[in-house]
């Protein structure tokens, strides 16, 4: 269902709720307001019979009967009866065939002074009239016809009122639905005319502070977001591709060159030789992809590492590659101090590889390690005196195959730090990258410990 034809029906059903329970109550108080009015009406008929038959004393002629001709206060079936201190019925202006229904309820008078009941149709009082010394009955019953046919006709009114409600209702739970949704409608037209050929486009935030401007300002966020994909996507594709086709061609060239001029066995050693070197910069560059992809897809299994081992380890095949490099390690951490971190011993030792390599590889002085905790966490820092990074590399040189410009001539791929981000992420870490040029690198690897 549509979220604006279920919005309308939640609106018009909440709305007719609260009208037909408005209406309800009208019609529920003026039925009490009608039938206090009759009641207030018979009091005032037993209280005029009071003083017309009882004290005047025309309880045994017909002036009552004559008078009731012309009383105003005259009441459709209109029941008058009297009865004395004995209970014994003394006047009634009609048969009165329930005498002895009415003679039960004056003991119920005893803590009153009025009593209101309903016999059959009929609504009744009953009061007790003193005069001379002697007590006094008064009934008085009829039925309201003018006050329940008003009854009706308000019912009647209030039944119209709700259906025409209802319909107004329906009306304007659409309308209002409509425009409550319209934000939302726009910002989908938006989103469907968003390709990836254009993802620079955005979609319009509104006021910027309701519910809606939120959702718009969150999608804008995500285009920015696949917009730095896809740049990041078309730059990886494009390095990749230059990166593998340079040892390829040359490995082509060298292979082919061989073929058409070779003559003796030593030339053809010296050619696949060549090839081979090559061959070994696609593979390490293959590898170096596969293992940025690994990180990656986040279905490496996570366990309790000693960090000091993956760096030692690290410095270890670090000394096997360059000889002779001094490498010295600075324990800053106290004896009960924790370096277990949540994370898979492998990674983190290519992190630590990635990092130390590429101290060594761009400084040909000592590089010094230092590792320290501080506040639950684990801090592994690499400094070198190398040739460091260009501020405008700086923003680039997490970005896979990127290299800077003051390394041309060092072999690499521009690979090692994209994956050592890619595992400090994982490990839910931080890297962090401080440089200048001719003077060195520094590079801070945080992990949270394992406590």
């Amino acid at each position: 269902m549509l979220i604006r034809n279920r919005l309308t029906i939640i609106f018009t059903l909440l709305a007719t709720a609260i009208q037909v329970t408005l209406s309800l109550l009208v019609w529920y108080f003026y039925s009490l307001y009608r039938q206090e009015e009759f009641y207030s009406r018979l009091e005032s008929k037993a209280h005029i019979t009071g003083r017309v038959l009882i004290s005047r004393r025309h309880l045994h002629d017909d002036f009552f009967k004559n008078m009731v001709r012309t009383d105003l206060l005259s009441i459709v079936e209109e029941q008058i009866s009297i009865y004395d201190s004995r209970h014994n019925l003394v006047f009634t202006n009609r048969p009165l065939k329930e005498s002895n229904y009415y003679r039960e309820k004056i003991p119920q008078l005893s803590t009153r002074s009025l009593l209101e009941f309903k016999n059959g149709h009929l609504e009744s009082i009953v009061i007790p009239y003193e005069n001379r010394g002697q007590r006094f009955y008064i009934f008085a019953s009829g039925y309201d016809r003018i006050g329940f046919a008003k009854l009706a006709t308000l019912q009647q009114i209030l039944i119209l009122a709700n259906l025409l409600g209802f319909t107004l209702i329906v009306l304007a739970g659409w309308y209002f639905s409509g425009r409550v949704l319209k934000p939302i409608s726009q910002i989908v037209d938006e989103v469907e005319q968003i390709t990836a050929v254009d993802l620079h486009k955005r979609v319009h935030e509104g006021n910027r502070r309701d519910e809606i401007a939120q959702l718009a300002m969150t999608f804008n966020q995500m285009l920015f977001r696949l917009e730095d994909a896809f740049v990041s996507q078309r730059s990886f594709v494009a390095h990749a591709s230059h990166e593998l086709r340079t040892p390829l061609t040359n490995t082509l060239g060298t292979l082919e060159t061989s073929l058409r001029y070779d003559q003796n066995p030593a030339d053809w050693r010296d050619s696949m030789e060549v090839a081979v070197e090559e061959l070994k910069k696609v593979i390490a560059l293959t590898n170096s992809l596969l293992g940025l992809a690994k990180v990656t897809d986040g279905t490496v299994a996570l366990t309790a590492v000693q960090v000091d081992d993956c760096l030692l380890t690290a410095i270890g095949q670090v000394q096997i590659r360059y000889p002779g490099r001094s490498l010295p390690l600075r324990f800053m951490t106290n004896e009960d101090d924790s370096l277990t971190v949540k994370g898979n011993a492998t990674l983190l030792t290519t992190a630590f590889l990635n990092v130390l390599d590429n101290a060594c590889k761009y400084s040909g002085e000592a590089v010094s390690v230092e590792l320290q905790t501080q506040e639950e966490q684990i801090t592994v820092t690499v400094t070198d005196q190398g040739r460091g990074i260009t501020e405008d590399d700086t923003a680039h040189i997490l970005d896979p195959l990127y290299r800077g410009k003051n390394v041309v001539g060092v072999p690499g791929y521009g690979i090692g730090l994209a994956i050592t981000q890619k595992i400090v992420d994982l490990h839910q870490g931080s890297l962090q990258i401080t440089s200048k040029i001719d003077q060195g690198t520094s590079v801070t690897i945080r992990l949270p410990s394992l406590s």
